[in-house]
């Protein structure tokens, strides 16, 4: 089942750019969202990627750790 975020289209960017290291704040400003939709995605995936941390939230998504941007989007729906 798909939740919310990954229906409206926005999980996958959210994704790649809390990979690259932005705020909540910066990450609603360049998707021109609502920070606190930012914020409730980026604790989504926190959860649903078992990460403890927003710290390893950005390692596991940063583009370095896979070789290019975040992660494909067969496991993300953007």
């Amino acid at each position: 089942m798909r939740c919310h975020w990954e229906k409206l289209g926005v999980l996958g960017r959210i994704y790649d750019l809390v990979g690259c290291g932005l705020s909540d704040r910066e990450v609603a400003s360049k998707l021109n969202i609502a920070e606190v939709t930012a914020r409730d995605c980026t604790a989504w995936l926190m959860h649903f990627l078992k990460c403890d941390s927003r710290a390893a939230l950005i390692q596991y998504g940063s583009p370095a750790q896979h070789g290019t941007s975040a992660i494909p989007s067969t496991h993300i729906a953007a």
